[in-house]
């Protein structure tokens, strides 16, 4: 017996002195086979999920029909996120998974679709390779028009009430990245002015007014995640997505040629650095719920209105956009010209021309009619000291 129990002893020290000597090699070994088991779980989990649906559902074909609208150049994961956002699946990775693994994920066709809910997610792909079958409408949106002018428009064209776009343009509630740069939400017309996208689109009427609105919106969020060198020219203006826009607006109200709007983007930043207000009547057309069409105007008088919209009685940017801008209006902004005006003025040749001034009597020169303008014509031009070749 006392053989035995040295031999068992024996055989406890050698073990105890292995598991010394290679303490590192077991803990590493450990870790490995912990993770391979995660890998392995996860694997079985992901495996199980993808093939424990679909051939063995049913649904009811004569269920709700969703309609959807998939944008030209959607990616398969954009797809899916337009797809959970509907309610027709409930997992976008595991989507992404399945078009791989069945080779659908390149082969998606943009279009208006009919989709009943319940429908097996092979299913949907199959929809989504042939091409949209539902009825749509095409819709253009201007660049520059206001909420109020697209909910106008709307409503002429017997897609929705202007009354219902504009009730939907002051929704929190809707899927977008951007609502938290939002500033003074109580003192905005509409909370959603200056993003939604002016372009043309496929639109489903039956989807009412926030299926516009969030079309648009999507159009958005994909220019601006598109064009990244615009992120990083915010940021290096110290300016928020918010602040872009609602310059960007005023400039597509201003600048009636398209050279000319970093010229106004340039007098706008220099106004702000001197403390002066913008002093633009585009903005007080807005306050008074005008366009600037036709016979608008601004008379003294609405000079005074109490508005945060009036940038003659408050420095700095708007409260918000007053429109929604395009591309090159937003550009404007993210990269103004060089020069120290502090004035701009249009010229009442209708050629959308302006002078661009750092002096004021310039300025009021033009809105006077006195003001002699001079080209590459004139004798003098080249001795003429009042003449700024950047005008």
């Amino acid at each position: 017996m006392a053989k035995v129990g040295a031999v068992i002893v024996d055989g406890f020290n050698r073990l105890l002195a292995f598991v010394a000597r290679n303490i590192k090699n077991l803990v590493l070994f450990g870790a490995v086979a912990l993770i391979l088991g995660g890998i392995m779980a996860l694997s079985y989990s992901v495996t199980y999920n993808f093939i424990k649906t679909d051939e063995f559902d049913t649904y009811d074909p004569e269920g709700e029909v969703i309609t959807i609208n998939i944008p030209e150049g959607s990616t398969a994961e954009e797809i899916g996120e337009l797809l959970k956002e509907n309610g027709l699946i409930d997992n976008v990775l595991l989507f992404r998974i399945k078009a791989k693994l069945i080779g659908a994920e390149d082969n998606f066709q943009y279009g208006v679709y009919k989709i009943v809910r319940g429908m097996p997610a092979e299913t949907i792909m199959e929809v989504l390779q042939e091409g949209g079958k539902a009825e749509s409408v095409t819709i253009t949106i201007p660049e520059g028009w206001s909420i109020r002018q697209i909910a106008q428009y709307l409503e002429e064209q017997n897609i929705c009430l202007a009354s219902e776009f504009e009730a939907a343009c002051n929704r929190t509630d809707y899927d977008f990245d951007y609502y938290g740069q939002i500033n003074r939400r109580g003192d905005r017309e509409f909370l959603l002015e200056g993003y939604l996208w002016p372009d043309t689109y496929e639109i489903i009427p039956e989807n009412g007014a926030e299926g516009i609105v969030k079309r648009m919106l999507r159009e958005f969020e994909r220019k601006w995640e598109k064009h990244v060198l615009w992120k990083q020219q915010a940021v290096e203006l110290g300016l928020s997505v918010d602040q872009v826009i609602a310059m960007a607006s005023c400039i597509e109200r201003e600048a009636m040629l398209e050279e000319e709007a970093p010229m106004v983007a340039r007098v706008l930043f220099n106004r702000n650095e001197d403390g002066l207000p913008w002093g633009l009547n585009c903005t007080i057309l807005y306050a008074l719920g005008k366009e600037g069409t036709g016979e608008d105007f601004v008379s003294y008088s609405d000079l005074e209105v109490e508005s945060r919209y009036n940038t003659y009685k408050y420095s700095g940017f708007p409260v918000g956009a007053i429109c929604n801008p395009g591309q090159v209006a937003i550009e404007a902004v993210l990269n103004p010209a060089e020069g120290d005006w502090l004035y701009f003025i249009g010229f009442e040749d209708g050629s959308g021309e302006h002078l661009f001034t750092a002096d004021y009597a310039e300025f009021e020169a033009v809105a006077n009619g006195t003001y002699v303008r001079h080209s590459e014509d004139d004798e003098d031009y080249e001795e003429d000291e009042d003449y700024d070749d950047e005008d």
